[in-house]
């Protein structure tokens, strides 16, 4: 902890400039110290956040967060809203001894293959063996790979002490405080925030074989949460799957409540809420079919192949499951994903593990675990 006063409100929108995701504001521009501000902040409104040294003045209607310390290479430290937050790479970043929050950055090539190599290993194998389990530990620019190829402008701008202006701290140079305003904030996608540590095609390329990461980016969180070991619980969709079809034509979305197969019995754990619930196999094979199906009708006529029961009692399933636990259909496998900057192609995605689910009942929530 810092010595600074600590504002709650400004530690959130920290934690959201750095991982991307922008919930309690519009856009972020980081100005690393000497850097100049100039008419990029003059340009923001009164729904942006401007980070500055402190004791700096600024002409700006945004939001005014003022830091001390650095935040461009690996090993400094940001002092800001009364906490303190070390920056590491990706790579190394679960060898290194954590005093407090720390962020990410993947830095090179090297810590972007290290990413999907965990990514890989968790998917395939059902181990999260990365630092994104660890609380303490936040990837930054998470939006990049969460979305990577929606086409929007960019969510945060680095202004540099040279004066070269980022898409966030390492992606693509927009030019310097001299561009136009508009120009810098032009639509482009998302992946465009690590050009910078990776080249076009391999980044694109591993973004676009791996359309599930946004999940595992959840996934890993809820590992972590939990305080799940290797061997002692299992995530639905990373080495196991809790629907014993394969015939899904959807994947769960990336925020959905999680299945998680434990010694106690199979969880439904939600993110967003915070809860978890204990459920039958049954009802858990319900939830799977219904994540892994384009619209309910589908998933309904799933479960009642599979369950050999009528279209009515599958459809109730679906709907009692909806209802209560909140669980949504999922994203069809037939989405396009971007192979370029201006090219969009589609790219077969797998289809969920398969593995048996229980006998057929109606949904059952066992209470909260």
């Amino acid at each position: 902890m810092t010595g600074g006063a600590v504002d709650e409100r400004d530690a959130r929108l920290v934690v959201e400039w750095i991982t991307g995701r922008h919930r309690s504001f519009r856009r972020a521009v980081f100005c690393a110290p000497g850097a100049p501000a100039g008419r990029v902040a003059v340009a923001l409104g009164a729904d942006d956040v401007l980070l500055v040294p402190d004791a700096r003045p600024v002409e700006t209607a945004a939001r005014v967060i003022g830091y001390r310390g650095a935040f461009d290479d690996i090993g400094d430290t940001l002092h800001v809203a009364g906490h303190t937050v070390e920056l590491q790479h990706y790579a190394s970043a679960a060898y290194v001894e954590l005093v407090g929050p720390t962020a990410m950055r993947f830095f090179d090539l090297d810590g972007w293959r290290a990413f999907l190599d965990d990514a890989d290993l968790a998917r395939d194998a059902g181990v999260f063996a990365g630092p994104l389990v660890d609380p303490r530990l936040r990837l930054a620019d998470a939006d990049a790979v969460d979305a990577p190829f929606d086409v929007a402008p960019p969510n945060a701008l680095h202004i540099h002490a040279d004066g070269r202006i980022t898409a966030g701290a390492q992606g693509e140079h927009l030019g310097s405080v001299d561009t136009a305003v508009d120009d810098l904030w032009a639509a482009r996608p998302r992946w465009t925030a690590l050009t910078d540590v990776v080249a076009e095609p391999v980044l694109v390329d591993g973004l676009a074989s791996r359309p599930w990461l946004a999940r595992y980016l959840r996934a890993a969180e809820v590992w972590g949460v939990l305080g799940i070991r290797p061997g002692e619980g299992r995530v639905d969709g990373f080495g196991w799957s809790a629907d014993a079809e394969s015939e899904g034509d959807a994947r769960p979305r990336p925020e959905d409540a999680f299945l998680v197969e434990t010694a106690a019995g199979v969880l439904l754990a939600d993110l967003r809420t915070r809860r978890r619930q204990r459920l039958s196999d049954t009802t858990a094979a319900v939830v799977a079919i219904l994540q892994t199906s384009s619209d309910p009708d589908s998933a309904a006529q799933r479960l009642a192949r599979m369950k050999r029961i009528s279209a009515t009692s599958a459809a109730h399933l679906c709907a009692e499951a909806a209802e209560r636990l909140g669980v949504r259909a999922g994203v069809p496998l037939a989405s396009r994903f971007a192979r370029s900057a201006r090219e969009v192609s589609s790219s077969p995605v797998p289809g969920p593990r398969a593995s048996g689910p229980g006998p057929s009942a109606p949904v059952v929530v066992k209470g909260n675990a």
